[in-house]
């Protein structure tokens, strides 16, 4: 357990409020770490905090919340400032929020949404990554970028989502080269179809149960199975890591190209 042990460092994730973001929150929080919890919604945050305090706490304080939105790009630096206060120390940040405002086919995709998707999961992710980068630096702390299944799979009902997430892998890659002299470690996790509140909202439990027959491992994943690839990067198992990219999609990116067009059209949002 000592290697994937976190007691004593500080993570960071956004998205953190429900679904993938708040299974990361909870198991970080499960293994030692002091998170802090962001999204949109400063009351929802301090809801998720004060439950992750009842479950992991032991009577001490492990989780705060500071809302931050990632359709604005200042929000990285105020995020980044507010979070430094709270412990005094980060040694994790993981970029798991994300921005999808439509689904559908490409040529119907509004010029405005298209720019939104681009922003919100590239542009604001890179200056979340250079706002912490001085507190990760001090730590030799390590960054986890959440891509997506779609950034491997053609789908077109999300081609701006798609180019965006595939945006990240690249980007993670780079950062983790440029970072590396700092000792900052940088990977990304892509996630596939995980039960989350979007995807059940998204395509009901009839769309999860059909997907889930033409994954290879026979399910769809669990924010849990997302959390244990993060913990495994934050932790000290993960320290001879940096620019990887991992799918946890149960198999799916290993598909023939016809099997993952007839997923993709039962499955377009992959995160």
């Amino acid at each position: 357990m000592s290697m994937f042990d976190l007691t004593g460092q500080v993570a960071v994730i956004t998205g953190a409020s429900k679904g993938i973001g708040l299974g990361i929150a909870q198991q970080m929080a499960a293994h030692g770490a002091k998170v802090i919890v962001s999204s949109r919604d400063q009351a929802l945050c301090e809801k998720v905090a004060a439950d992750i305090d009842r479950a992991y706490g032991k009577g001490e304080r492990v989780a705060a919340a500071i809302a931050s939105d990632l359709t604005k790009l200042e929000d990285a630096e105020r995020l980044a400032s507010a979070a430094r206060e709270v412990w005094g120390r980060i040694d994790c940040l993981v970029c798991n929020a994300a921005i999808l405002p439509f689904i559908g086919p490409s040529a119907e995709t509004p010029p405005e949404a298209f720019d939104r998707i681009l922003v919100g999961n590239i542009h604001h992710n890179y200056r979340l990554c250079e706002a912490f980068r001085p507190d990760l630096a001090k730590t030799r702390g390590s960054i986890v970028l959440i891509g997506s299944g779609v950034a491997y799979i053609a789908a077109p009902r999300t081609l701006a989502y798609g180019a965006a997430k595939a945006g990240v892998l690249h980007m993670t890659r780079s950062i983790a080269d440029e970072f590396a002299a700092e000792r900052i470690r940088v990977n990304c996790v892509s996630p596939g179809l995980i039960r989350s509140w979007s995807a059940i909202e998204t395509f009901g439990d009839d769309g999860l149960k059909a997907a889930s027959q033409m994954i290879p491992i026979g399910r769809v994943g669990e924010p849990e199975d997302i959390a244990g690839a993060i913990i495994f990067l934050a932790s000290k198992a993960g320290e001879f890591v940096t620019g990887q990219a991992f799918a946890v999609d149960g198999g799916t990116s290993t598909l023939t190209p016809k099997a993952r067009g007839l997923l993709s059209n039962v499955s377009s949002d992959l995160s």
